[in-house]
């Protein structure tokens, strides 16, 4: 599938949907750019002259002198302007991440700035209001409710937020794959006593990016996520965290989802765009609401 052009929207009947936009920062500190584009780029010292000479005869920005003389491709840019004002992604040769976690590959596309909007309603209908936790969860495993879980902890981790995304999906755990990490000790694990003590994944790329797989595959995750441990864990990583976002398992793999999303307090729910049958999104709805998890909002997804 190809996931370069989704969209978003976060619906809610009884609320408004509010988005703070933020400007993006203007490119006031010539030496800063200057340097990063030298180290980036590798420009030469006379590079550097040619384009000052011409930022000066023309009055622009350095970076965009730097472009016309032909010295730095856009992406060049891009990536010291994210250095300078401390915006983290990951470098384009890195495959180290899922190509689908386009929020790390390609932070300045349309898609990341749709999940970027995303993010600031998430932050006035919950996040802002005290609260950590939010589960994310669908009807089907095809609406992509994992990956679109993996991106927004990518651009909540952006916001430079400590950002933690459970992978409490036991049946058909994915997260491990987006990102490639170990998956031997996780959420499983550490529910069903069997690992005292755990690390969690911390993504050199993203830095305020921590990951709890998984973990071991088990036969009983009802039963596991059912336990009060869960709810402790989850109190205890609030201590620390200030995003929590909890992948759940889908509806038609079992109603884990029901016993996630209470604990968790709240939930969005994905849908994708003529593919999700509305009567499933409205039986979800109303069960989360039965199991004591409140609806922040649907979300929205095409692709």
């Amino acid at each position: 599938m190809d996931y370069s052009n989704n969209t978003y929207q976060l619906n809610n009947d009884h609320q408004e949907n509010h988005h703070h936009q933020q400007n993006a920062p203007l490119e006031n500190d010539h030496v800063m750019i200057g340097d990063a584009l030298i180290a980036h780029a590798k420009l030469t010292q006379q590079d550097k002259e040619r384009i000052l000479a011409l930022q000066k005869e023309k009055n622009i920005l350095f970076g965009d002198a730097a472009k016309q003389l032909g010295l730095i491709s856009d992406a060049d840019l891009k990536k010291a302007l994210s250095q300078q004002f401390n915006y983290a992604y990951v470098h384009e040769d890195s495959r180290q991440l899922n190509q689908i976690l386009i929020a790390a590959h390609a932070p300045f596309s349309e898609e990341a700035e749709n999940l970027r909007s995303l993010r600031g309603q998430l932050l006035t209908r919950w996040f802002d209001l005290g609260n950590k936790s939010l589960a994310v969860t669908s009807a089907n495993v095809e609406d992509g409710a994992n990956q679109l879980a993996a991106n927004l902890a990518i651009v909540f981790s952006q916001l430079n937020k400590k950002t933690l995304l459970i992978d409490a999906n036991l049946r058909q755990a994915t997260q491990h794959k987006l990102f490639d990490v170990e998956t031997k000790l996780g959420l499983a694990n550490i529910l069903a006593n069997k690992q005292g003590s755990y690390q969690l994944t911390r993504q050199q790329s993203l830095p305020n990016l921590y990951i709890l797989t998984a973990g071991t595959e088990v036969p009983n995750p009802q039963e596991l996520l059912s336990k009060e441990e869960f709810a402790e864990l989850l109190l205890d990583l609030e201590k620390i965290y200030d995003i929590i976002l909890i992948d759940t398992s889908p509806l038609s793999l079992g109603s884990d989802v029901f016993t996630v999303a209470a604990k968790a307090k709240a939930a969005v729910i994905v849908a994708r765009k003529d593919y999700t049958l509305a009567a499933k999104i409205q039986k979800l709805n109303l069960q989360l609401g039965q199991a004591g998890a409140k609806v922040v909002g649907s979300i929205l997804q095409e692709f």
